[in-house]
C-alpha cells in the first residue's frame, strides 16, 4: 500500500500543520517554502517508485577551492557502536546536539549540554523528548555511527529483514532540529509492517504536533512528523505517530520530524517554527548542508564574505598531512558562534554553557585564528587583556565589556592564564602585523604594550619556592589530574624566561630599550634555576615542592612548555635527550599519552587528556611542535602524521583514550574519550592547523617583521604548497619540500 493517502490529503495535511507560519518565516525561508509547494503539487509515488535518498546530498553547494577537500570528504567512517564511546554531534554556529544510541533521539539543551556530573550515564541534559522508533513493536539500537559536519549518521541493517538508516540536522542559528530515517527493505520478497514513533508530551489542538513542557522545565518544546501518520494515538504521556507501509523488494522508503523549543511564553512561535520545518522538510534539510559547504568554502576563500581573513590552502600529495591540517580547521569551524556581542567567535566546547572560551585551550589555535578571523579575534582579546590572568579560567563571550581587579596573592585560574594570554596576543600582533594595536587602550585603562609586560612580570610576585622558583600551587591550577605535579614545576618556570625574552622584543621594537635590557637580565638570571630541573636520566623534567623535595615527573606537559621556551638554551645532549623521551615514553602507534607509565602520578591519574590512559588532542600538535624545535624534524612529522588515524570518528575532541585487552600496550586501539568530563570536540584541535603553519611551514614572523619565515634551510620531510597565507596585506605562498623552504611574495 501507499505510505499515505492521494497527494491532495498529503497536501491538506501540510497546509494544516503551517497554516500559521505566514509571514513568520526566517529569511531565507520563503524560497524553501517554495520548493516544499512544488514537491506537494508532483504526483503521488508508490513506495517502490520512491526516490533516491536526500542522504546522498544531491544539492548544489558551494565548492572550496582547488586542493581543498569537500566537506562530505572530511566526514568521519562508520564506526561500530560497540566502539563508539562519545556519539557523533551536530552543530548549528549557535548550538549543538548529540545523538542518542537508539536511531532517532538526541540530547538537545540549548545554553549548555554539560551536566558536570562526571557520570557518562548522565553527562548531558535530556532537554528534548527522547522520541523512540519501533518497527512492528520493536524497538532497535543503532548498530554504527558516522559523524558528518553538518549531520550524523546512524544504522542498523539488521531490523527484521530491514535496514534503516537516520540522518539528524540540525537548523541554521535556530533552536530546531531535524531527523530523517530511511527505511530498507533487504529481502527478496514484499514486506508489510508497522512503523512508529513514540513521542513523550501531549497533542496540541491540531491533534498532530506534540508539545512538551516537562523535558526541560524552562522551555516548551514541539515536534511535528514530515508526513502524515496514517493513524495518531495517545498512549499514556507519549503520543504515538504510526504508519502501515508496504516496500517491494530492494525498494526504500523516507520519513521523519522536526523539532524545536522556546520559552513557555513563546510556545505559540514555537509550533509556527516547527510547522514549518516539517512543511518544508526536505529543502530544510538540504538548506542546513548547504549553508555548512558555503562556509567551509568561505573559510578557504581570500575575501569571502563571511569571515574577515581566511585558511591558507595545504595543496600535498601526503593524504595523512592534508588530513590531519584540513581536520583542525574543520573542528574550528565546528566551534564558531555567531549569537555574541562579537559575533565571530570560536568557544572551546559545544557542551560547555554558552559563550565559555578558556584561555589556554584558545590559545593553541592562535595562528589559525589570527588568518581566519584577524577583525573580531582582536576584538576577544581586547576582552582578555582587561582581564585578571590569576582570576578565571575563561571568559564568557555573552559578556560585552566587564573585568576583575581583585588583587589575589595566588592563582585562582590556570597556572598557563598568564603565558597563554600573552603568546596569543603576541601571535594575533605577529600573524597579522598589527603592531598599531600595541598602544591601543583596554577597557581597564592600560595599552596593549603594558598589558604584555605585566602578563611578562605577572610571576615576580607569586610565592617562591627552592632557588627562587615560582610556586604555581597545586594540581587543580596545573594538569587536574596528578597529584604530585604540584608546585615549582618546569612547564611554567621555563615560560617566564620566554616571557621575559618576548616582552623584551616588543618593548625594544616600542623604542623602550631600558625595559627590554632588565627584561633580558632578568631571564638569564632566572634560567639557570629552571635548566637545573632538567633530568639527564630521563630527558624529561623534575619539578621541586616547596619543602625542597625534587620529583621527577615525566609528562607531556614539561615537554611542550619547557622544550619550547628553551630550545635556544638547550645543549645538544639535553635535546637528544628531550627527543628519545618523548619517542620512548610518550608515543604509542597513532597516539600518545599525556603521562608516562613510568611518571609517580600513574596509576593514581586516571583521566584521558592529561594521564598516562590517552592524550589531550591538543597536546598532540604541540608535542609535534616542540619536538620539531628540539631537532626531531623527521620524527615530530611522522609521529604527526600517524595520528590522522585518529580522525575516522570525526574532529579533534578534548581527548581520546586508550582502550581494549592492553590498554597500556603502545598497539591499543585509539577513541574519543567521554568519561572524565571529556568533551566531543575542543578547540584545542585546530592546533593541528597550526603545527603545519608553523614549524612544518616555518610561518612564524617576527615581531619587528623583518623575517616571516623561520629556519628556511631545515629539510623538510615532505612536499608540499601552502598558499593563501595572509600576511601585511598581501597574500603569501609557502613552497617545502627536502630543499627547505621557498617564500612567494605577490
Amino acid at each position: 500500500m501507499a505510505p499515505c493517502g492521494g497527494s491532495r490529503d498529503f497536501a491538506s495535511f501540510m497546509r494544516r500543520l503551517a497554516k500559521a507560519t505566514r509571514n513568520i518565516l526566517h529569511p531565507g525561508a520563503m524560497a524553501l517554502a517554495f520548493v516544499a509547494m512544488v514537491s506537494l503539487a508532483a504526483p503521488a509515488r508508490s513506495v517502490s517508485d520512491a526516490p533516491e535518498s536526500k542522504f546522498d546530498g544531491a544539492t548544489h553547494c558551494a565548492q572550496p577551492p582547488q586542493h581543498v577537500p569537500s566537506l562530505d570528504q572530511m566526514s568521519g567512517d562508520w564506526m561500530p557502536a560497540s566502539i563508539v564511546t562519545n556519539l557523533p554531534d551536530v552543530n548549528n554556529f549557535h548550538d549543538m546536539i548529540i545523538v542518542a544510541r537508539d536511531l532517532t533521539s538526541y540530547y538537545c539543551y540549548f545554553g549548555g549540554l554539560f551536566t558536570h556530573t562526571k557520570d557518562p550515564l548522565t553527562q548531558w541534559k535530556i532537554g528534548y523528548p527522547l522520541v523512540k522508533m519501533t518497527l512492528d513493536g520493536v524497538e532497535y539500537q543503532a548498530a554504527d555511527f558516522r559523524w558528518y559536519a553538518y549531520r550524523a549518521l546512524r544504522r542498523n541493517q539488521d531490523c527484521a529483514g530491514l535496514s534503516v538508516e537516520s540522518d539528524t540536522r540540525m537548523v541554521n542559528e535556530q533552536r530546531g532540529v531535524l531527523c530523517q530515517v530511511r527505511i530498507t527493505n533487504n529481502t527478496k520478497a514484499a514486506k508489510d509492517f508497522q512503523l512508529a514513533l513514540h513521542v513523550p508530551g501531549k497533542l496540541d489542538a491540531g491533534g498532530v504536533m506534540v508539545l512538551n513542557a516537562t523535558q526541560n522545565p524552562r522551555t516548551t518544546s514541539a515536534l511535528a512528523p514530515s508526513r502524515q501518520p496514517d493513524q495518531v494515538k495517545v498512549d499514556g504521556d507519549a503520543v504515538v505517530w504510526q504508519w502501515k507501509l508496504t516496500l517491494a523488494p530492494g525498494a526504500a522508503t523516507e520519513l521523519g520530524y522536526a523539532a524545536g523549543d522556546g520559552s513557555h511564553d513563546q510556545t505559540a512561535a514555537t509550533q509556527k517554527n516547527v510547522a514549518a520545518w516539517a512543511g518544508h522538510f526536505h529543502a530544510e534539510m538540504n538548506a542546513f548542508e548547504g549553508v555548512w559547504k558555503q562556509r567551509w568554502a568561505d573559510a578557504f576563500t581570500p575575501g569571502n564574505s563571511h569571515f574577515s581573513g581566511n585558511f591558507p590552502v595545504l595543496d600535498t600529495d601526503n593524504a595523512s598531512l592534508s588530513r590531519n591540517y584540513y581536520m583542525g580547521a574543520l573542528t574550528m569551524l565546528d566551534l564558531e558562534r555567531t549569537q555574541f556581542p562579537i559575533p565571530r567567535a570560536f568557544i572551546t566546547s559545544g557542551e560547555r554553557s554558552e559563550g565559555i572560551q578558556y584561555y589556554w585551550d584558545a590559545s593553541m589555535a592562535a595562528t589559525a585564528w589570527a588568518l581566519l578571523e584577524p577583525h573580531d579575534m582582536k576584538a576577544v582579546l581586547r576582552r582578555w587583556l582587561a582581564q585578571n590572568p590569576r582570576g578565571s579560567v575563561h571568559i564568557n563571550l555573552r559578556d560585552a565589556s566587564g573585568f576583575d581587579a581583585k588583587h589575589y596573592d595566588a592563582i585562582t585560574g590556570y597556572a598557563a592564564d598568564a603565558c597563554t594570554t600573552f603568546a596569543t596576543v603576541d601571535t594575533y600582533l605577529r600573524v597579522t602585523g598589527d603592531r598599531a594595536f600595541l598602544d591601543e587602550k583596554m577597557e581597564n585603562g592600560k595599552t596593549v604594550i603594558d598589558c604584555l609586560n605585566e602578563l611578562a612580570a605577572d610571576w615576580e610576585t607569586l610565592p617562591r619556592g627552592p632557588d627562587g622558583l615560582v610556586n604555581f600551587g597545586n594540581n587543580g591550577k596545573l594538569l587536574e589530574t596528578g597529584p604530585q605535579y604540584v608546585e615549582c614545576v618546569a612547564a611554567f618556570n621555563a615560560q617566564n624566561v620566554w616571557l621575559m625574552r618576548r616582552a623584551a622584543d616588543w618593548d625594544a621594537l616600542k623604542g623602550h630599550a631600558a625595559a627590554a635590557t632588565e627584561l633580558r637580565q632578568k631571564a638569564d638570571k632566572f634560567l639557570p634555576a629552571v635548566l637545573a630541573l632538567y633530568n639527564k636520566d630521563t630527558g624529561a623534567w623534575n619539578l621541586r615542592k616547596v619543602d625542597g623535595t625534587t620529583v621527577p615527573v615525566q609528562h607531556c606537559v614539561d615537554f611542550i612548555y619547557a622544550g619550547d621556551a628553551l630550545c635556544n638554551d638547550l645543549s645538544a645532549q639535553q635535546k637528544t635527550g628531550a627527543i628519545n623521551f618523548a619517542k620512548r615514553e610518550l608515543f604509542t602507534n597513532d597516539w600518545m599519552r599525556a603521562m608516562s607509565l613510568k611518571d609517580p602520578n600513574y596509576p593514581k591519574a586516571t583521566r584521558p587528556d592529561h594521564a598516562y590512559t590517552g592524550s589531550y588532542d591538543g597536546w598532540i600538535p604541540l608535542t609535534a611542535a616542540a619536538l620539531w624545535r628540539l631537532g626531531g624534524t623527521q620524527d615530530a612529522f611522522a609521529f604527526y602524521c600517524r595520528t590522522a588515524a585518529v580522525t575516522k570518528e570525526g574532529p579533534f575532541a578534548q581527548a581520546h583514550e586508550f582502550y581494549g585487552p592492553a590498554p597500556t600496550s603502545n598497539e591499543a586501539p585509539v577513541r574519543v574519550a567521554l568519561r572524565g568530563s571529556n568533551m566531543k570536540e575542543c578547540i584545542s584541535g585546530a592546533a593541528f592547523a597550526d603545527v603545519v603553519m608553523d614549524p612544518f611551514f616555518g610561518f612564524d614572523p617576527a615581531p619587528d617583521g623583518q623575517a616571516v619565515i623561520i629556519d628556511p634551510h631545515t629539510p623538510r620531510p615532505f612536499q608540499g604548497t601552502l598558499s593563501a597565507v595572509r600576511y601585511n596585506g598581501q597574500l603569501l605562498t609557502i613552497k617545502a619540500s627536502e630543499k627547505g623552504i621557498v617564500l612567494e611574495r605577490p
